[in-house]
């Protein structure tokens, strides 16, 4: 019985330690009012920093952090402070548990939710939420919220 046990855990152990290790990469981002399960766990090509001819950029890192910078951070209350945004990132999953993506005629889009992790926000601290697309336009990766921001 003792071996029969230790067996069992054993076995069970790699399969839970995967399990633990997948759900360590998925979150949960509320965005005007609903929850969606997000996920870092995404290949390669998209971390790193997307930037253009201009000074704003979006930095996604591998632990699921990053930085948010508006080209023109535009209006905004006295009270929020110009600066780039610190941010929690995840690309939104599917009900089948994938990356949700979507065909286009130039390739695919793939949503992703952008939270700031500071007292800056999005449109002028109005917004702690945004939702955004990174667009695979034929092997090329762009930032859908501005017009020039590729990797």
């Amino acid at each position: 019985m003792v071996k029969l046990s230790m067996t069992y855990y054993l076995l069970t152990l790699p399969i839970l330690s995967l399990i633990q290790h997948n759900s360590s990469k998925e979150r949960i981002i509320n965005y005007r009012g609903d929850d969606y399960k997000t996920t870092i766990d995404v290949e390669t090509r998209f971390i790193g920093t997307y930037k253009g001819r201009k000074t704003g950029y979006l930095e996604l890192r591998k632990d699921g952090t990053g930085t948010y910078k508006y080209d023109i951070f535009g209006y905004a209350p006295s009270t929020c402070k110009r600066q780039a945004i610190p941010i929690e990132w995840g690309f939104v999953l599917n009900e089948k548990g994938e990356i949700q993506k979507r065909k286009r005629e130039y390739g695919f889009s793939y949503t992703i939710l952008l939270k700031s992790t500071s007292e800056t926000s999005f449109q002028g601290c109005r917004t702690p939420v945004m939702m955004d697309y990174i667009l695979d336009k034929n092997g090329v990766l762009n930032v859908s919220s501005s017009d020039d921001w590729k990797k």
